[in-house]
């Protein structure tokens, strides 16, 4: 009897210190998953930070071309840094979505329901990495593809189609049927819309962040970056909606 009181204190510790390891197993996977989210967190902020400055001296490149004699240079810098910025923010959402994956890691499962969503945040980045892979496409009025060319609702409609989102090929008609949201509640992935006229906005573009938006504007351009601000000022500025959300 005294033997089997014995082993059962025996087996009573071996299971203890077994959930002690699984423990602590457990408590170095969050640790390890946590480093991993601080690290990416800075590598993030310097690429803002760089992007940033990036996005400033193309401000001043552009602002500069109208009063050069040869702009030729100065348009070839101003492509030059929006090369640069573009691989910038495709880094950038590259980490965000490793981020995103790393801190569900840390999360406890879900309950199983029978459908999920994404969200909205998590779409718009996706959206401002699939837009920027056709950066350089040609513009063509009517265009939807990069085979063809993108005119700016064309190249819209074809990004969001990507991820399961039906825009049609018609700026006002996108203005109309988005949520709208105040401007100043712009992420990245919103649409941003220009040029106001009696039926709705004849401009449309991907939001990018930092003021930015990704566009194909008009004959003889390709699709690339255009300052917000800028456009407003040339074109005037009508509004922003989240097409993550279809009324």
């Amino acid at each position: 009897m005294r033997r089997i009181f014995l082993l059962c204190c025996l087996l009573a510790c071996a299971a203890a210190a077994g959930h002690a390891g699984v423990a602590r197993a457990g408590g170095s996977l969050h640790a390890a998953v946590q480093a991993r989210l601080d690290r990416d967190r800075h590598v993030v902020a310097a690429i803002l930070g760089r992007r940033t400055h990036a996005l400033r001296r193309l401000g001043h490149v552009e602002s500069a071309l109208p009063s050069r004699v040869d702009p030729f240079p100065g348009q070839d810098r101003a492509d030059r840094l929006r090369r640069e910025i573009g691989g910038d923010s495709r880094a950038i959402a590259r980490l965000r979505h490793a981020m995103r994956g790393l801190r569900e890691a840390l999360q406890p499962p879900p309950p199983p329901v029978e459908f999920s969503t994404q969200p909205t945040s998590a779409i718009g980045e996706d959206a401002v990495l699939i837009a920027e892979r056709y950066l350089g496409v040609r513009y063509t009025w009517g265009g939807d593809s990069p085979q063809t060319g993108f005119d700016c609702s064309g190249f819209v409609s074809f990004v969001y189609a990507q991820l399961g989102i039906e825009l049609p090929h018609y700026a006002a008609t996108q203005y109309a049927i988005t949520r709208h949201i105040d401007p100043s509640m712009l992420e990245p992935g919103d649409l941003v819309f220009f040029e106001p006229h009696s039926n709705g906005p004849g401009h449309v573009g991907i939001y990018t962040g930092d003021g930015y938006f990704v566009d194909a504007p008009y004959t003889g351009s390709v699709v690339r970056f255009d300052k917000v601000s800028a456009v407003a000022r040339l074109v005037g500025f009508v509004g922003a909606t989240r097409p993550a959300n279809v009324r």
